[in-house]
């Protein structure tokens, strides 16, 4: 029994210390998290995939509101706007090196709220997704016709370049 034991205990003293060693030294192998692009930016932390974290998930579209929309040559003030946020490149339109234009129609309504967004011309990999994100959050001063604020339509291009 002794002879046994002095032959395995320096084997198993050694497989003991070179796996301790080895958790020390090994280096992550996994790969690196891919960037996920959000309404906030990218979050390196997260370690999802596009398409599935690619943007938050849209509010579903406001009910249609009431009144008259007029054009921007029957007003007699036109909407303003204020701030138009640039919408954020897409993982899968960055791999694929996608560029184009997203124009959209859209009703700046009397009460301040963009509604009715309709893409005109679109484009793949959640571009068109994008651009209708951001143009939720535009900022306007609306248009005016005898006194009084009216909603108008507009037609908003949102261009995609890699620089």
């Amino acid at each position: 029994m002794m002879p046994v034991l002095k032959r395995v205990l320096p084997f198993i003293l050694t497989l003991l210390v070179g796996v301790a060693f080895g958790s020390l030294l090994r280096r992550d192998t996994r790969p690196a998290a891919y960037p996920v692009y959000t309404e906030f930016g990218a979050k390196k932390s997260c370690r999802m995939r596009p398409p599935h974290a690619i943007l938050m998930p849209l509010p579903p579209p406001p009910p249609s509101f009431e009144g008259d929309v007029f054009t921007s040559k029957d007003v007699t003030r036109k909407a303003v706007v204020n701030y138009k946020p640039e919408p954020l490149y897409t993982y899968d339109a960055r791999r694929n090196q996608l560029t184009g234009t997203v124009r959209l129609r859209m009703v700046l309504a009397a009460d301040g709220t963009v509604r009715d967004i309709t893409p005109l011309t679109t484009l793949p990999d959640g571009l068109t997704d994008a651009a209708v994100a951001a143009a939720r959050r535009i900022e306007f001063t609306p248009a005016w016709k005898d006194g009084a604020a009216v909603s108008q339509y507009v037609t908003v291009e949102y261009n995609f370049n890699i620089y």
